[in-house]
């Protein structure tokens, strides 16, 4: 019993307690960057209603979604009379939006899913999906198809 305690004993009198020098100085670094951040003064826009300013949004994937407020965003899809609305985000506003509906600057609502909407434009069609959902788009000229839908192709 006693040669096993001086064994133990001799391989003990090595061992350091406590942490080693390079994590005192990584804690020590991060501790300054904290109190450096902690300094900072953000100023956020007057708007409530806004809460990008609040939340970090990500699509259904988990990718996180650039918010310009100029572009226009699908809200939100429902049916409703046996027809489909929607609730579009353009500008900074709500419109709540069905087929053949002119939005300006953009163009016409042709096709309205509970997937996506389809609005016809000058340089042809423009698909925004619903959220969710992941975006397609669609040239205006697909092997000799004129696609004026997803619903109806038209042959040239």
């Amino acid at each position: 019993m006693n040669k096993k305690y001086n064994r133990v004993k001799k391989r003990s009198t090595d061992l350091q307690f406590g942490t080693d020098k390079e994590l005192e100085n990584i804690i020590s670094y991060l501790e300054g960057r904290l109190e450096e951040r902690s300094q900072f003064q953000f100023e956020i826009e007057n708007t409530p209603m806004m809460l990008t300013n609040v939340l970090g949004l990500a699509d259904g994937s988990g990718r996180r979604i650039k918010r310009n407020r100029n572009a226009l965003r699908v809200a939100l899809v429902y049916q409703r009379n046996e027809h489909f609305q929607a609730q579009i985000d353009y500008r900074g506003s709500a419109y709540t939006i069905t087929v053949g509906d002119t939005i300006p600057n953009i163009g016409t609502v042709d096709v309205i899913d509970g997937t996506q909407v389809i609005i016809k434009t000058d340089n042809g069609l423009k698909i925004y999906p619903a959220p969710g959902y992941q975006s397609v788009s669609y040239n205006d000229d697909i092997d000799g198809l004129d696609v004026t839908s997803t619903k109806k192709i038209i042959n040239n």
